[in-house]
C-alpha cells in the first residue's frame, strides 16, 4: 500500500474545506425554509422550496458534524 497517497488528512484542511460549504448550506436551506413559510419576503408559499430547504440544511447539518466530531 502506497503510505503517502493514503495518509491521514489534516484537520486544518478538513475544517477549511468542509465548514464554509456546511455554514453556506444550512444558512441557504434556511432562507429557502423561511422564505416557503411567508416569514421572508412577500413571495407567495412554495411547496417546492418548503421540501428542498430544510433537506439541504440538514445536509449542511451533517457535513459541519462529520467535519467538527472527533477522529477515532
Amino acid at each position: 500500500m502506497d503510505q503517502p497517497r493514503y495518509a491521514k488528512t489534516p484537520r486544518r484542511r478538513i475544517l477549511a474545506l468542509g465548514i464554509p460549504p456546511a455554514v453556506a448550506m444550512m444558512t441557504l436551506g434556511g432562507y429557502w425554509t423561511l422564505l416557503a413559510w411567508g416569514v421572508v419576503g412577500n413571495q407567495p408559499e412554495s411547496r417546492t422550496l418548503g421540501a428542498v430547504g430544510p433537506i439541504i440544511a440538514g445536509f449542511g447539518v451533517a457535513l459541519a458534524y462529520v467535519c467538527i466530531r472527533p477522529r477515532r
